[in-house]
């Protein structure tokens, strides 16, 4: 079985990147992420007490992705996935990809970033938290 929550295509405005202007003058981000856990009594009892809400994982993408300023998108991803399996028990597995459709690249392209996938064990074991 297996039941999943999700937003795509989340954007805002944040100051990430290895380039000064871009911690100057910041950039657009687009979020697709996608959450596991058992929401199967949801299913039955139509009570968001027994799932989590897409719009407090749409608020924790947004409050760590503006809170700070990271070079790297991979320590972004890192706090992200850090901060809802923290705070979120019940989600078992995160699938979390970050585009950044204004990078630096000299180079025509349709979008460009990371892409990671934890589940909670692997997240904890890998990362010794």
């Amino acid at each position: 079985m297996k039941n999943c929550i999700y937003i795509n295509g989340l954007e805002l405005y944040a100051y990430h990147g290895v380039f000064s202007e871009e911690n100057k003058l910041g950039q657009r981000f687009v979020f697709d992420i996608s959450c596991e856990l058992n929401y199967t009594d949801a299913m039955v009892t139509d009570n968001l007490n027994s799932s989590v809400s897409y719009a407090d994982i749409a608020n924790v993408v947004f409050d760590v992705a503006t809170s700070d300023k990271y070079n790297l998108l991979e320590k972004l991803s890192f706090e992200i996935l850090k901060k809802i399996f923290d705070k979120y028990k019940e989600i078992q597995k995160i699938k979390l990809k970050i585009n950044k459709p204004n990078a630096p690249i000299d180079k025509v392209f349709i979008s460009c970033g990371t892409e990671v996938e934890f589940d909670r064990y692997e997240f904890y074991e890998v990362f010794k938290l």
